[in-house]
């Protein structure tokens, strides 16, 4: 598998400076940001979906691109990173994991749709866009996530928010991983990891008493070093 460039692409930060949040803590995170933050979901999907863009744009200049999109919100994440990549001239396809996808997939998909962009059922691109599974699950993948899971692992995936099934036999193995606001604990051993800005203010985070710092003081994407 190709590696990551060991060339520093965005500003680092040493990773006992940050606080790695628990899955429990993350989906508070959420739940604050749309019920007393006023921040929706579809918000920080779109931020999520222009650094993950961003990312790949860096780690894979060249080649097709395959998203490979489940039917939760990291999929949608993954469908509004698939926009992104489109607008910035790149060729991309994209491989649902289930034919009842949620409401975010749903959204993203109208638009892209109304680019000309229709889902396919086999992936065939040069690298792959890991958005099948996020944060909320765990477990070994299964049906048609497992055997997208299996071709991303082959076709330098860069992963949304973790790599899916992390921890479990069949995960995908990643080129490098981008995580959202803030690194999971579950993360502690996946590099390069990389955590993007997706808009949640550092007085939810002290509401919920995690002082976050100032990770994005340098940019929306940073690079956790140990």
């Amino acid at each position: 598998m190709t590696e990551a460039p060991n060339t520093p692409l965005y500003p680092s930060v040493d990773a006992t400076a940050l606080p790695w949040l628990a899955v429990e803590q993350m989906a508070e995170a959420d739940r604050l940001a749309v019920e007393e933050f006023g921040i929706e979901l579809l918000q920080m999907m779109e931020h999520a979906g222009a650094a993950l863009a961003d990312l790949v744009m860096h780690l894979a200049p060249k080649g097709r691109l395959t998203v490979l999109a489940g039917g939760g919100n990291n999929g949608g994440g993954g469908l509004s990173a698939a926009r992104h990549l489109i607008n910035r001239g790149r060729e991309v396809e994209l491989v649902l994991a289930t034919e009842r996808p949620g409401a975010a997939v749903c959204h993203h998909l109208v638009t892209l749709r109304r680019m000309g962009i229709e889902p396919t059922e086999r992936p065939g691109g040069d690298v792959a866009i890991d958005a099948l599974v996020g944060y909320g699950l765990s477990g070994p993948l299964r049906g048609p996530a497992a055997v997208l899971a299996a071709w991303a692992s082959a076709h330098r995936a860069v992963c949304l928010d973790l790599p899916s099934g992390h921890g479990f036999k069949g995960a995908v193995e990643p080129l490098a991983t981008l995580t959202l606001a803030l690194p999971k604990e579950v993360l502690a051993n996946v590099r390069p990891l990389y955590v993007a800005d997706i808009g949640i203010p550092g007085a939810l985070w002290r509401e919920m008493g995690i002082e976050s710092g100032e990770p994005f003081r340098g940019g929306r994407i940073v690079e956790i070093v140990r």
